[in-house]
């Protein structure tokens, strides 16, 4: 048996191999606020026009002299589209064959609802306390049944939440620190299965590969943040976020896999498909923040921000089976290396601008450049274990690439207490070629590219101030 029909074979639990159904780099999502949203998330971790800065830094707790609550919820309506010649190998009696059908797949990335919510608690005028509640990393994806890929991906789902109490100190009113506890929740979903109409083989569509189904797990984490009031117009903030380990358990069925992935002889020694126990290790990566805001008139200000994230520490996606007893040509079967990402740490550059017309109006408009995750060209990896077929580091899960973001947004103040945010953006990247290959349930090569990456993001939030 070849390492890499096994390899393959388990590809499909892999329930962390998430889709940029995200839209931001990799798989995470910058959506903490309404007001972020509006300046394209510029500063968000300095200019605390709300406690929604608790998502970013825990120092900005200091900046509120009454207790502060806010809500909102982002809807992220998302467009990826992928287009490409896809070959499936057979056996006949005449000797090897294939058979090449050109495909398409729209807007596979699903709609999603992303809702928050924080609290900011002055104990003293030095000390505070502060909650938040988010997410950073998340997507939804689902492919047509007719799409001849559903046995690479069918349907893929990642949901986080971030429950975070944090406390912060304020010297002077000038400079502030703070420190978060970050109690991550994550469960996900994947779902393979033989195309729909399949054309080889009519009596075998759309049996399962492979269901994995609420695999999830808690992790605790930390924040640490500062902020400097350089004077009443001008004020810096620096972040960092420390990365999350998550082990996701679940369970993983079949149709088909008892009989793929193993010669009967072999089957004692692997676990069957059938609510068989799986770990996949999930390292989400740390990130750091910096955040400029300067007034330079009682009409307009400015904000800009740089994110460093370090996806390097994403290397690969590795499955742990407890039942298993197998070793593959000196190759240990746990762990199991489903597949070789090879991320690489990128930056996210923010500017905006914003407009005071009033005392009870602002109006925000930004820009912002966010560098993708995923490498460019060949996984050689995977390129040498396929015979040579080119398998680029992109894929159709992955979809990574460079966005652009243009957004706009504002706040409308009721009074001193009430005050209500909105703001929409849209964002777009480049079309990638993509070049994959599996061999469940018969070896098929997929040559094509995205043809189509963008998003519209809509967002409403609600502030109150006691």
């Amino acid at each position: 048996m070849k390492k890499n029909l096994l390899r393959r074979a388990a590809l499909a639990v892999a329930i962390s191999t998430v889709s940029s159904g995200s839209m931001a780099a990799g798989f995470f999502l910058q959506e903490s606020s309404t007001s972020g949203l509006g300046r394209a998330f510029a500063a968000e971790n300095t200019i605390g026009d709300n406690a929604a800065i608790l998502a970013r830094n825990p120092a900005g707790s200091a900046l509120f002299d009454s207790i502060s609550l806010s809500g909102g919820l982002t809807y992220i309506n998302p467009e990826i589209d992928a287009a490409g010649d896809i070959t499936f190998f057979f056996d006949t009696p005449a000797g090897p064959s294939s058979a090449t059908f050109f495909d398409t797949a729209n807007d596979y990335a699903s709609d999603a609802f992303v809702p928050n919510a924080y609290l900011a608690v002055p104990l003293d005028p030095c000390w505070s306390l502060g909650l938040a509640m988010y997410t950073t990393y998340g997507l939804e994806t689902d492919f047509d049944p007719d799409w001849l890929l559903t046995h690479v991906n069918d349907q893929t789902e990642l949901l986080t939440l971030n429950i975070a109490p944090s406390v912060a100190y304020d010297f002077n009113d000038q400079f502030s620190v703070g420190l978060a506890v970050n109690f991550v929740y994550a469960d996900a979903t994947l779902n393979t299965k033989v195309p729909g109409n399949f054309p080889l083989n009519p009596d075998v569509s759309n049996l399962s590969i492979l269901d994995a189904d609420d695999a999830d797990d808690w992790d605790v984490s930390w924040t640490l943040g500062a902020l400097w009031h350089i004077d009443d117009r001008t004020r810096l903030g620096i972040s960092y976020h420390a990365e999350i380990e998550l082990d996701l358990e679940g369970d993983v069925s079949s149709d088909i896999l008892p009989t793929v992935a193993l010669p009967p002889v072999l089957q004692p020694a692997f676990p069957p498909f059938d609510n068989a126990s799986v770990t996949v290790p999930l390292d989400l990566p740390d990130t750091l923040e910096l955040g400029f805001y300067h007034r330079f008139s009682d009409e307009w200000g400015i904000a800009a921000g740089l994110m460093w994230t370090d996806w390097d520490d994403f290397e690969r996606l590795e499955g742990f089976f407890p039942g298993a007893r197998l070793d593959i040509e000196d190759e240990p079967f746990n762990p199991l290396v489903l597949r070789e990402e090879n991320f690489e740490s990128g930056m996210r550059y923010s500017i905006a601008g914003e407009y005071y017309p009033c005392e009870e109006v602002t109006w925000r408009i930004g820009y912002a450049y966010d560098e993708g995750a995923a490498r460019d060209g060949l996984n050689r990896f995977e390129t040498e274990e396929n015979g040579g077929f080119p398998v680029t580091w992109r894929n159709l899960a992955i979809p990574d690439t460079d966005r652009q973001w243009i957004t706009f947004g504002g706040t409308y103040k009721f009074d001193e207490h009430l005050s209500v945010d909105g703001g929409f953006a849209y964002l777009w990247g480049d079309d990638e070629t993509i070049q994959d290959f599996t061999t469940v349930p018969l070896p098929t090569f997929f040559d094509g590219e995205s043809t189509n990456i963008e998003a519209w993001l809509f967002g409403a939030s609600v502030n109150y101030t006691f």
